[in-house]
């Protein structure tokens, strides 16, 4: 009896261990969301009369994702330049949404900033260290080969062919 409980426990640990590793496009699905935000972000600033840059939010949200590096034990450094390239991508998101309010004005809803977006947001930082960790410590790496996919998994109209290779090259660099 002790050999077969034994045994469905080393075989429910086995399994878990691998659906526990993340895969890269899992990896870009996670980047690609927290840029879904942005449309709602720029909206509530526009309604709320409200600047796209804010350098102390962004100082905040670098020096958060810096600590959250550490606990997943990876590079602070990278991890840093890594959120300082998602944020200019998330502002371009932003501007290029704002400019079309201009001409295309919504009654659109955003979502809360306070309440909804940066706890998301937040959320999603973690995850994605997370889920890097993970997936560096069981010796994958991302390269140029996962390009194609990084690139076609960014799906938000609002981000540029060279926004995506600043932010898939800042992604490559990641180390643990």
């Amino acid at each position: 009896m002790l050999k077969k409980s034994l045994l469905v426990c080393l075989s429910i640990a086995s399994f878990s261990c691998f659906a526990a590793t993340p895969t890269s496009l899992s990896l870009f699905q996670t980047v690609n969301e927290r840029l879904s935000y942005m449309e709602d972000v720029a909206l509530y600033k526009a309604q709320h009369h409200k600047a796209i840059e804010d350098l102390p939010r962004e100082a905040v949200v670098i020096s958060k994702a810096g600590e959250s590096a550490q606990k997943y034990q990876l590079n602070k450094a990278s991890i840093e330049n890594f959120t300082a390239a998602q944020i200019s991508v998330a502002k371009a998101i932003q501007y290029r949404y704002r400019a079309d309010l201009l001409s295309k004005p919504t009654d659109s809803k955003p979502r809360d900033l306070t309440t909804v977006i940066r706890p998301a947001l937040i959320q999603l930082n973690n995850e994605l260290n997370k889920n890097l960790s993970t997936y560096l410590a069981s010796g994958h790496k991302i390269t140029q080969n996962d390009w194609p996919e990084f690139k076609d998994t960014l799906d938000n109209h609002y981000i540029s062919e060279s926004d995506k290779r600043m932010l898939f090259t800042a992604l490559e660099k990641i180390k643990r």
